[in-house]
């Protein structure tokens, strides 16, 4: 079975011990509200457990946890080794918060910082067996905000995720593959003219992937050894009634291999959420190449006569082509003790918008892919979800419906063609929340 490697880097026993102190050793006024005496530091957090059964196979990551899609047909040509269920537990999605307040200003402006951490460990199962369950930095930043300017430093949700309009499913995966799913080293700049908010950041790569994307190298050395950062820009409206609308895009680049070229990749978003005391609706659609966001896609390698010198490849920016994918959301939920909520997404792997014509026509440097499940031509989601909010405890049942359609070819646009084959799955969640 396909297996997905998110890796974060561990967070060594600096980042827990800070915790372990503020827990059980500072004096408890100072992690409750504001004081003159110093900054207020505010623990925070849920425990999470969740208790999943998957009617077959899937291609997961975090320990069966986060649920892409469902494992293709393992033998087409006699019994589907891939249709067998499944049933599983997971505790390590539980999570605590530190929010650091009462700060000095600093250049006029307020200054407020953020840590946040789970123990989803360094890697997935196959890949550091007994180390899944470890302490991590999540997200971490400062920020400085002025009367209608921002900056924040750290790490935190990608632009591309969207934390004014992201699902709110049970599920750990909040949309993906649909909705792309990654946390970055950043610097953002918010700028807030009246109801806009225009959005400016560098970032970096860092939780995906550090599987070996292209020649043995990893998806993040790919970023790095660019020497530039990746780019986002967006603008949005948000209005005084709980709506909010906006539209994005970002551009990155890669160098695929040291002495070549660096390529670039782009993807572009536009969403809209709204929300009231008793409902929220929210929706995203999705351009471009996002793998380095947990979603298909990727790039590809075509090597054609113009790269070749003196009959080895030179690497040039020409000989690479971004692989796209289009990806929508729909999501609706009513807020309450009784709270049902209903999420749909589809995704449909689009290929190259150039032709691939080199398909081993150069003997050694044909085409390489850079890509997720290549063969996979298109994912649906259907997800009835009921939650009881009691205080704070959640009871939460939800059901994911996921059909994923892979081909049999890929075209001269290195697309899914060909023969089809769909596989179902379906997954029970039943998942408690006690939060703090």
């Amino acid at each position: 079975m396909d297996s997905l490697q998110i890796r974060t880097p561990a967070v060594g026993g600096g980042f827990a011990a800070v915790l372990v102190i503020l827990l059980f050793f500072l004096p408890q006024s100072s992690l409750a509200q504001e004081s003159d005496d110093g900054p207020s530091l505010n623990v925070s957090g849920f425990i999470k457990s969740s208790y999943f059964y998957d009617s077959r196979d899937v291609i997961t990551a975090r320990n069966e946890d986060f649920l892409l899609y469902p494992a293709p047909d393992a033998n087409p040509d006699g019994d589907d080794a891939s249709d067998t269920d499944n049933l599983s537990a997971f505790q390590l999605f539980s999570r605590l918060r530190l929010s650091i307040g009462n700060l000095p200003d600093a250049l006029g402006a307020d200054v407020t910082g953020y840590m946040e951490a789970d123990f989803f460990g360094p890697g997935t199962v196959t890949d550091a067996v007994g180390q899944e369950n470890i302490f991590r930095l999540r997200r971490a930043f400062a920020n400085m905000s002025w009367d209608n300017r921002e900056v924040k430093f750290g790490l935190e949700w990608s632009p591309l995720f969207t934390l004014g309009a992201y699902p709110h499913t049970v599920a750990t995966e909040a949309g993906a593959p649909y909705n792309p799913f990654a946390r970055q080293p950043m610097i953002k700049l918010t700028l807030k003219p009246g109801n806009l908010r225009l959005i400016g950041i560098t970032s970096w790569q860092f939780d995906a992937f550090r599987e070996a994307d292209f020649l043995g190298v990893n998806g993040i050395d790919l970023q790095q050894q660019s020497a530039l950062p990746g780019l986002h820009g967006h603008a949005q409206y948000v209005g005084d009634n709980g709506f909010l609308i906006g539209a994005g895009g970002y551009l990155r680049w890669l160098r695929p291999v040291a002495t070549g070229d660096r390529v670039p990749l782009g993807a572009g978003t536009a969403y809209l959420a709204y929300s009231t005391d008793a409902m929220a609706l929210r929706a995203k659609g999705v351009y471009g190449s996002t793998r380095d966001h947990v979603m298909p896609g990727g790039f590809i390698y075509d090597p054609g006569a113009d790269d070749i010198e003196n009959g080895q490849p030179q690497y040039v920016t020409d000989a690479f082509s971004q692989l796209n994918t289009a990806s929508g959301w729909l999501e609706i939920e009513k807020k309450g003790t009784v709270a049902p909520g209903l999420f749909i997404g589809y995704l449909k792997a689009l290929g190259s918008s150039d032709d691939i014509t080199n398909f081993g026509s150069v003997g050694t440097t044909n085409i390489i892919g850079a890509t997720r499940s290549p063969n996979l031509e298109s994912v649906f989601d259907i997800s009835p979800r009921l939650a009881f909010n009691y205080g704070a405890l959640r009871l939460a049942l939800e059901a994911q419906f996921t059909s994923a359609t892979y081909a049999a070819s890929l075209d001269e646009n290195y697309a899914p063609n060909g023969d089809t084959d769909s596989v179902l799955n379906v997954r029970g969640n039943f998942t408690v929340f006690l939060f703090f």
